[in-house]
């Protein structure tokens, strides 16, 4: 099978993004969009604990809800969705950032999409020995409405590294467009080769073994301004961005009334050592949790 052309692994290796269109069919995105909100109206808000997902280094996430989806399908709010009595302020599945953890293991749907032989192919092209599947989501950009200046759903600037360690790195992002992704609605933006030029200088780490949650912290390394300019990167519904470990990106809020879902999820080479620190483990209780999910043995 092909995998990546020569031009396309030289510009992910240079730039350290890749977008390729058209990778899933106008049906597919379809019916994967479809599924999705089938997804969001089965979350039952009389037993949630309401945990929001948020990103920002002041911020610190990991009750045991968080912890526990690593393997889970669980629901995560946007950090706008309640108020200041924790009732909503938006209709439920306009409320919901994210779906995840463990979309690829108990999800038929988006098994499917992510072990197709072509994801396969692609980690054989940058070559991945024993990749290991993780970290499978639904990634909801909600839409601003008529009577809303904006929503609060910008992803700030980050490396997938700080939150999946391994020694040497090896995680890399396969990102689906389920819908058009445009300025408006807070498509992707990364720094062209910052995978090549600024070291990862923090990291998101359970706190005394998560009794603490998680948090940021410092690790050594040279810390550079992120000063670079942004590419943007829209795209149509259908489109596979594969994102490296080490490059910045990130997005801006959705300004538009059309929302952008997204679905997905990291590999990691089986062969590197994934950090215990890391808030991810599988399963969630265990304190070197590696159960991944083999990419090449999944049918």
């Amino acid at each position: 099978m092909p995998g990546l052309t020569t031009d396309q692994l030289e510009t992910f290796q240079r730039e350290g993004l890749l977008c390729i269109p058209d990778f899933l069919t106008p049906d597919q995105t379809t019916q994967l969009v479809s599924h999705a909100k089938e997804l969001l109206a089965q979350c039952d808000l009389s037993k949630h604990p309401r945990t929001q997902f948020k990103t920002d280094d002041n911020d610190h996430i990991g009750d045991a809800y968080f912890f526990d989806s690593s393997d889970k399908i669980s629901f995560f709010f946007d950090t706008d969705a309640f108020d200041d009595s924790g009732n909503l302020k938006f209709p439920l599945d306009k409320a919901i950032n994210k779906i995840g953890h463990g979309l690829h293991i108990h999800d038929a749907v988006f098994h499917d999409v992510t072990f197709d032989q072509r994801v396969k192919d692609i980690a054989r092209s940058l070559q991945y020995v024993d990749p290991k599947v993780l970290q499978s989501m639904l990634i909801f950009k909600q839409p601003t409405s008529q009577e809303e200046s904006e929503r609060d759903n910008a992803v700030p600037p980050h490396t997938d590294a700080t939150f999946l360690y391994t020694t040497p790195q090896s995680a890399i992002g396969f990102w689906f467009a389920l819908e058009d992704c445009t300025i408006e609605n807070g498509c992707l933006s990364y720094s062209p080769a910052t995978h090549l030029t600024h070291d990862i200088t923090k990291r998101f780490v359970k706190i005394e073994q998560g009794r603490k949650g998680c948090g940021f912290v410092k690790v050594d390394g040279e810390e550079k301004p992120d000063d670079g300019e942004y590419k943007l990167v829209p795209c149509k519904a259908g489109s596979l961005v594969l994102i490296h470990n080490s490059v910045l990106h990130k997005s801006e809020k959705n300004r538009s009334d059309k929302s952008r879902y997204a679905y997905a999820f990291h590999v990691i080479d089986g062969t590197a050592k994934y950090d215990e620190l890391n808030w991810l483990q599988v399963p969630p209780t265990s304190k070197n949790g590696t159960e991944f999910t083999k990419l090449y043995h999944e049918n």
